[in-house]
């Protein structure tokens, strides 16, 4: 009878642990890095460097912005705006293109005259994100920060307003 009543016990105690949610078992943070890591060993981009994104930051001196399909192209100058620029790019991994997105335009980094990145701009409503060229070759790709989906939505309406008005 002790027994019995030890062991309704611990089905009891078993029972009351129950998980709430059984068809979503609890993803630890240990787990999620790991998934993380897999991503990228997986993917053929990597993020962009911190070390590239450090020298943008200290001596970019001019960003131009080519659209494929807009009516205006566009450029930064100052550095408060090229930094500006630079806290659009997310530090997560883009780890691969979609079927269905396609490149709005190009981004191209240069200083003191010279090209040193260009990127590929993907932006809609499902697509954000940058791809990175380093010598022609599609190397590096980072999702683009809800600073920077603002800003191109921003950007994109007021340039197809200024291109109405001058027609």
């Amino acid at each position: 009878m002790k027994y019995t009543i030890i062991i309704l016990a611990m089905i009891v105690s078993i029972a009351s642990c129950k998980n709430d949610n059984p068809s979503k078992p609890e993803v630890t943070k240990v787990e999620k890095e790991a998934q993380a890591m897999s991503k990228i060993k997986n993917s053929k981009y990597k993020p962009l460097p911190n070390e590239m994104l450090m020298e943008l930051w200290n001596k970019c001196d001019l960003i131009d912005y080519i659209f494929h399909n807009l009516p205006f192209s566009m450029n930064q100058g100052e550095q408060a705006s090229i930094r500006t620029n630079l806290t659009y790019i997310s530090p997560d991994l883009q780890a691969d293109i979609p079927s269905d997105c396609k490149s709005l335009g190009r981004q191209i980094f240069s200083i003191e005259g010279n090209i040193v990145l260009e990127s590929d701009i993907y932006y809609t409503d499902k697509c954000a994100f940058f791809i990175y060229f380093v010598d022609g070759k599609a190397l590096y790709a980072n999702k683009m920060s809800e600073a920077g989906k603002q800003f191109y939505t921003t950007m994109i309406q007021k340039g197809l307003e200024a291109g109405k008005s001058r027609q």
